[in-house]
């Protein structure tokens, strides 16, 4: 029993690993997959947030489609690896936009769950909140091909991130969501904004300081 639950353990690591490492791998069909998925992923956010760009100037367009633009970077830094233009800085900018919005949106429609888990609204959010827990681990892979990461690149990814946080909270841009305790939701938006640069630029694997000019 002990031996055989040993080889379970082993050969969940080695898919874990695997996994974590996929861009590096010989499963190149499964990247193409993963392009295509979250290129139909963007396509359908893009759809879902139809109503609210109807009703906005087109100039916050690209400040109001969080989720899908996340996907959408992910498909850019995928093609770019797969294609050996790999650029460090785009994937870690598209890597935090992911770990952001994906736990975001998680942690949104769990805070809310009365509105978005209603009987009417179960399947639809339910499927949301799935895509973007995988969103989350789709940036393990990601970030796990870069080598080294810039203050330019980290300059310009905070910078992307709190402006769509200022425009969220500020502007008024954030997605239609149920407005009680939208500043405590305000908070938590900017704090996700240093915690997902963090996790991800203190996980690379690069040397001991991280940082290139």
């Amino acid at each position: 029993m002990s031996c055989t639950l040993e080889k379970v353990r082993v050969e969940v690591y080695e898919l874990a690993n695997e996994l974590a490492n996929l861009f590096q791998s010989r499963h190149q069909s499964l990247i193409k997959f993963l392009i295509l998925v979250n290129l139909a992923g963007t396509i359908y956010g893009w759809y879902y947030y139809r109503f609210q760009l109807m009703l906005s100037n087109p100039l916050f367009w690209p400040l109001i489609t969080d989720c899908p633009n996340a996907t959408f970077f992910f498909v850019i830094a995928a093609l770019l690896i797969y294609f050996k233009r790999k650029k460090d800085g785009f994937t870690f900018f598209a890597s935090a936009n992911m770990v952001k919005y994906g736990i975001w949106t998680m942690a949104i429609l769990v805070y809310h769950k009365d509105y978005f888990f209603a009987p009417e609204r179960y399947l639809l959010y339910s499927g949301i909140f799935v895509t973007h827990f995988f969103l989350v681990l789709e940036a393990i892979p990601l970030k796990n091909t870069i080598s080294s990461v810039g203050r330019k690149g980290l300059a310009i990814t905070f910078s992307w991130l709190l402006i769509n946080d200022f425009f969220d909270y500020v502007v008024g841009t954030h997605p239609y969501i149920p407005e009680e305790n939208i500043g405590y939701v305000a908070i938590f938006t900017v704090l996700l904004t240093f915690i997902a640069i963090l996790l991800i630029k203190f996980s690379l694997k690069f040397g001991s300081s991280g940082l290139n000019d």
